[in-house]
């Protein structure tokens, strides 16, 4: 039985970088109050919670580590004025948002434990029109993009889909670092991110409607919502087509010259009919929840239980039924859960409540540097600013601490200019999704940076910036207009 760490794992994380770059996290994170004065409308108070966050951010940028900075992180909020480390441990990992993500994890991994991803991706790449056709193909390979970072989580969607992209790309002939499947797996990433937020109930949605509801106490409608979402998912598809297609223009004589065909899906086992109907009505029951009035009963107690009680009931009740043959409750619900993100979001949470503190100041300091970027300024130059602060700060930090930090604090600014503040968000929301100029922008973005085989040399940076700039076209003039006109 194997105890402890091997000694190349202790080799793997004892260099001298790695341990410098830990003591400069948390000299940052318990020296900054020291080193800069208060001004302001900045509070002594505000200024050290301004610098644990820059020390978590240098953490997770710098050091590569999301979960003992954000540990890090809570325990020297804790030590403030500000808060206890108790509270701050039950207030982070206690945050509905957290639980739901926790929830929804599990959730997702009854569906990708099931094989329903890959049967639907395989149904749509078994269609018959696109033989010899790359663009036709790449289109079905963005549509299986969207179904799949629509049924499971951002992560779980890329590791059924990376594989299947580079699979199809050995098919027809292509070579890891080839143009076309550096551009599909580019797209993956681009479309994927963007069609996350069809679900309000993923991560990122979630954590940007909570700072929405907390500057206006008000929701978003469920329903032109949906149609926002749908319309951007679209755009960015037909986008990711056209760049392709028309400017960089990769050599696919290979797919046109190959008639190679899909095998046809076999039928599905009464236990994929079985999660495939679980998951249809628990996604009826968490869009009922949003949409139908909460007075209106019963399904006011959809309302009450909310989506977090959905989701653990959904959970609940699987376990209660008879699992898959040989599966054992521990191997299913030990997989695909990042604990990354969760401890990322608990400090995410932590660290947002703290800078929204009328004691900090901190809000009031990051509209005065703000407003004299966006005074003067017309509406479209006002969100064109915002979503590029919002760009620079989701590749910077991580598209779930961006989300969190920055919509409470522009909302109120963009509330004095007279801006839609519903429709604002959600372009707020699409700039967010998209986070991989930067590795740490997201995890889907990690995912891309990391694969140097497929995405050799600057590329991933490159194809980032394009995607990235494509996306920013995509919320200042779809999704905003469409905003104002819906919502």
């Amino acid at each position: 039985m194997r105890t402890g760490l091997a000694k190349d794992d202790l080799k793997s994380r004892c260099t001298p970088a790695y341990a410098g770059h830990s003591i400069i996290t948390l000299a940052i994170m318990g020296g900054f109050k020291f080193i800069v004065p208060a001004a302001d409308p900045l509070t002594p108070l505000g200024v050290e919670i301004l610098g644990i966050f820059m020390g978590m951010v240098y953490g997770w940028l710098v050091v590569g580590d999301l979960i003992w900075p954000s540990i890090a992180g809570m325990i020297f909020l804790g030590l403030s004025d500000y808060s206890t480390v108790v509270d701050e441990f039950a207030s982070g990992f206690g945050n509905n948002t957290v639980l739901l993500i926790l929830f929804f994890f599990l959730f997702t991994n009854i569906i990708n434990s099931a094989g329903i991803i890959e049967y639907v991706a395989q149904w749509i790449l078994s269609r018959k029109f696109a033989y010899g056709r790359p663009w036709v193909l790449a289109l079905l390979l963005m549509l299986a993009t969207v179904v799949a970072f629509f049924m499971v989580s951002a992560t779980a969607a890329c590791l059924v889909m990376i594989p299947l992209i580079k699979t199809i790309s050995f098919l027809y002939g292509f070579k890891p670092g080839d143009k076309w499947p550096m551009l599909m797996l580019g797209g993956l990433i681009y479309v994927g991110s963007t069609s996350y937020m069809l679900l309000p109930y993923k991560t990122l949605p979630l954590v940007v409607f909570a700072g929405y509801e907390a500057v206006t106490g008000e929701t978003i409608a469920y329903l032109p919502y949906l149609l926002i979402a749908l319309a951007a998912t679209g755009v960015a598809i037909i986008l990711f087509l056209l760049m392709c297609k028309f400017v960089f223009r990769p050599d696919v004589s290979s797919i046109v010259n190959c008639k190679v065909s899909f095998e046809k899906n076999a039928e599905l086992s009464e236990y994929q009919k079985f999660v495939f109907l679980f998951f249809a009505v628990t996604l009826g029951l968490l869009m009922i929840s949003n949409i139908i009035p909460g007075s209106v009963f019963p399904f006011s107690i959809l309302k009450e239980i909310g989506s977090t009680g959905i989701l653990a009931a959904a959970v609940m009740f699987y376990l209660a039924c008879q699992l898959k043959e040989g599966q054992t409750i521990n191997e299913l619900f030990s997989k695909n859960i990042s604990w990354n993100i969760i401890f990322l979001m608990a400090a995410a949470m932590s660290i947002s409540d703290a800078f929204m503190s009328d004691q900090t100041g901190i809000t009031e300091w990051m509209t005065s540097v703000i407003v004299p970027l966006v005074q003067g300024t017309n509406s479209v130059v006002f969100i064109i600013i915002v979503c590029v602060i919002c760009c620079i700060f989701t590749n910077l930090a991580h598209n779930l601490t961006a989300g969190a930090i920055l919509t409470p604090i522009i909302l109120p600014i963009a509330d004095v200019f007279g801006l839609n503040l519903p429709a604002l968000v959600l372009c707020m929301m699409v700039v967010f999704d998209v986070g991989i100029i930067l590795p740490p922008a997201s995890t889907v973005g990690a995912m891309f940076h990391s694969d140097s085989e497929w995405v050799p040399g600057k590329s991933a940076y490159f194809y980032g910036i394009v995607y990235s700039v494509l996306n920013l076209f995509n919320a200042v003039f779809i999704v905003y207009p469409l905003g104002c006109m819906l919502m």
